[in-house]
């Protein structure tokens, strides 16, 4: 699963900051500067055990079952099984927890977020910084509203490989009077990594200075991320338009066969986009001119396999209890138990 981040929607309440004074430190990153040139790094997330990743699919498949119509105590169980998995080094598990609670889903404590945090940090997964980055912008977790030094999180995230983090540093240097030619390095960076609505903008960008070939290549990137405002310039873009419609040109020999795949298949990622669609197949669907269009029955990977909801195999209770013991947790909730030193006694109750 991708990184459920949505920036302009974050919900903090789930983070309990009652007892917690604004005055948590942080390493204030001074020797970060956001306008200098930027080197393309992937994220890397360290390959997680056979059993931890027993529990992580499991309470992926609940996650996406639970998204429309949704059951608080499918929640808990979710979050329950991402942080036995989180505890015992499933990095991705981390980051959809705190993803969830982000959103409102998961109750995480300061402590909980800025732990969680630390560790995907000291692993090297550059999302901690960017979870970072979120609540110093927030002024959540405990940690004191600091926008400037939450730029600085937000760019050491960028430059340690975090897809999200390169996409919302990229907008703040796109205008002019910033560092645009680093904004669309950065866009170029995030698309590779499946962040759709990036390449759409470094998409946009290469039109705009009449780059249409690298325009076009990186729509597509965007397609294969679910992006169905990509699908819309590239089903525009072989439908004919003259060059003087700046909107939709992409210098492309007019193509309605090819147009009318992107449109279904943008029609399809704009219904599912709660449900973060991709087309990682679209090379063989859609393949780039010169490229022959090879045949194609209509269907979509991502979505045969939804409607299929094939149930991945559920985590034994034995096995459950065997990694919250290994960690000093409690199997009920996934929480510390007395016993470990990160227990917080006003979590004894929580979910």
């Amino acid at each position: 699963m991708t990184t459920w981040i949505v920036l302009g929607s974050l919900l903090l309440s789930g983070c309990d900051q009652k007892s917690i004074h604004k005055d948590v430190p942080v390493n204030p990153l001074t020797d970060i500067n956001t306008r200098l040139a930027f080197t393309c790094k992937h994220q890397i997330i360290p390959e997680a055990s056979a059993e931890t990743d027993v529990l992580f699919k499991y309470a992926r498949w609940l996650q996406k079952n639970n998204l429309i119509n949704r059951d608080k105590t499918v929640d808990a169980e979710i979050a329950r099984l991402y942080r036995i998995a989180a505890e015992n080094g499933h990095y991705k598990a981390s980051i959809n927890l705190q993803n969830g609670a982000l959103r409102g889903r998961f109750a995480l404590s300061s402590h909980e977020r800025l732990r969680l945090s630390q560790q995907l940090i000291d692993a090297k997964v550059a999302a901690g910084y960017y979870f970072i980055a979120i609540y110093l912008e927030h002024g959540a977790a405990g940690l004191a509203q600091d926008p400037e030094m939450a730029l600085r999180y937000y760019r050491k995230a960028a430059d340690e490989g975090n897809p999200q983090a390169q996409a919302y540093v990229g907008e703040k240097l796109f205008p002019a009077k910033m560092a645009p030619q680093v904004a669309m390095q950065m866009f170029q960076c995030a698309a590779e990594q499946g962040e759709g609505k990036a390449a759409n903008s470094l998409g946009n960008m290469l039109a705009i200075y009449k780059k249409y070939p690298e325009a076009v290549e990186v729509f597509q990137l965007g397609v294969a991320a679910g992006d169905s405002t990509s699908a819309g310039f590239l089903m525009h873009g072989f439908s004919g338009p003259e060059p003087t419609d700046r909107l939709f040109y992409l210098a492309l020999e007019k193509d309605p066969e090819r147009a009318r795949r992107y449109e279904q298949i943008g029609a399809v990622l704009a219904k599912y986009s709660w449900a973060q669609p991709v087309v990682p197949e679209i090379n063989d669907i859609v393949p780039l001119p010169p490229a022959p269009l090879p045949e194609w029955d209509g269907k979509l990977k991502w979505l045969e396999e939804r409607e299929a909801n094939i149930p991945p195999p559920e985590p034994s209770a034995a096995l459950i209890e065997k990694l919250a013991k290994a960690k000093q947790l409690n199997p009920a909730t996934g929480r510390p138990l007395p016993t470990s030193p990160d227990f917080e006694k006003d979590s004894v109750a929580a979910p």
